[in-house]
């Protein structure tokens, strides 16, 4: 397909090109196919170009990124936050890419990084699965192209910002130029009645170019017990027949759910969600069984902000350590962390304090490990200590441990 047009663009690039082996006629074909029709070969001569010269100004970066182990910029950092990655393939060719957008903290995410850094991020992590699609195509001399489900269990209307959605759109923008014909079908899955139903009353407005990317899977509850398999979804047996090695668990396959789509709140090292009533404090205890450790802590407030403090008690005796001095984490400065030193054995009390908030709650999320030791559980449950007079104080205060 497109010989002729091939030649023409490669003639127009080759001043860029220069012979390397990678921009051959398989990397050609994807402009053409993306641009030619739309808006004529000229367009598909400047992404082409455009793309040549991104991808040798960031030729470390992307080589970096698709190393075993290699990560993006702030990549360990946006993962806290994100429940998305690779989810098997489509009968061992499409490479399937999943974001479980309900277990994601996309408000978290976007006070604790720019727009530009989670742009930059969701841009370069792209080049994974292009150079899983690019290998195939290939091999088996069939366009390849990544296909995307997105997870709606849990899902809340309320749950996005949008920041992120400049981000998303950002990133998009140059993902059509950088990475022509990449995105193959996005499938959305577990998808509430009411989001179905405006789908399906907004989708005779949309583009068909659009309708035909798109596709959404009447499956509703797939990571449920008893819920039916990915085997009897037509798209599955027609690609993948009865093999259902190559889906994870959560969506009806047989596959071992990776660990970056596992959601955070069944994650061993996820952060603990703790509601604080107005005018009131929590502490949580815990140990330390030597002298001379670390303990590393995050912090993560919903709304507004809350009050903290950690002091060492040690285990001989003596005066009390400070080793937070008191200080108020907010929300609109994202994910606080610290790392901070224990210079003796004993017992480490972190103390949250919203006694200063007369009528307004505050939920947060925190996690503490004594470094050196496996991951650190409180001695014993957080203990509230109440204002006098106070009616807050009559009320159980809930911590989701």
């Amino acid at each position: 397909t497109g010989g002729p047009l091939i030649d023409q663009l490669a003639a127009a690039v080759a001043d860029l090109a220069k012979g390397e082996a990678e921009y051959d006629d398989v990397f050609m074909l994807r402009f053409i196919l993306t641009w030619e029709k739309r808006e004529g070969l000229s367009k598909a001569i400047d992404a082409c170009r455009e793309t040549i010269v991104w991808r040798r100004e960031n030729k470390e970066m992307l080589d970096h990124v698709c190393t075993p182990g290699g990560k993006a910029p702030l990549e360990d950092k946006i993962m806290k936050f994100e429940t998305v990655g690779p989810a098997g393939t489509l009968g061992g060719l499409e490479p399937i890419y999943c974001v479980r957008t309900g277990h994601c903290n996309i408000k978290g995410l976007m006070s604790t990084c720019t727009v530009k850094e989670v742009s930059d991020w969701l841009h370069f992590i792209k080049e994974r699965n292009y150079r899983v699609c690019d290998e195939r195509t290939r091999k088996t001399r069939l366009l390849i192209k990544c296909i995307t489900v997105v997870d709606l269990s849990n899902w809340s209307l309320f749950g996005g910002d949008k920041r992120f959605f400049e981000a998303l759109g950002d990133s998009s923008k140059r993902a059509a130029v950088n990475y022509s014909q990449l995105l193959g079908k996005t499938a959305m899955i577990n998808t509430p009645s009411f989001f179905r139903m405006a789908f399906s009353t907004f989708s005779v407005f949309m583009p068909q170019s659009f309708l035909d990317k798109m596709a959404l899977c009447p499956a509703t509850g797939t990571h449920l017990p008893g819920a039916q398999n990915a085997s009897t979804c037509p798209f599955v047996r027609k690609y993948c027949g009865e093999d259902r090695n190559t889906i994870p668990k959560f969506l009806g396959g047989e596959m071992t759910t990776p660990d970056h789509l596992v959601p955070r709140e069944e994650c061993n090292n996820h952060l603990t969600k703790v509601t604080l009533a107005n005018r009131s404090k929590t502490s949580v205890e815990f140990l330390v069984p030597s002298d001379g450790l670390t303990a590393k802590w995050e912090v993560l407030v919903q709304d507004f902000g809350v009050g903290m403090s950690a002091e060492l008690h040690p285990t001989e005796g003596g005066p009390h350590i400070k080793v937070i001095p008191d200080c108020k984490v907010k929300a609109d400065g994202g994910l606080a962390e610290g790392v901070v030193q224990l210079q003796k054995k004993g017992t480490l009390i972190v103390t949250f304090d919203n006694t200063y908030s007369m009528f307004r709650g505050k939920t947060f999320e925190y996690k503490l490990e004594v470094l050196g030791q496996p991951p650190a559980d409180p001695v014993k449950p957080p203990v509230q200590d109440a204002a006098v007079n106070n009616l807050a104080s009559r009320v159980q205060q809930v911590v989701h441990m």
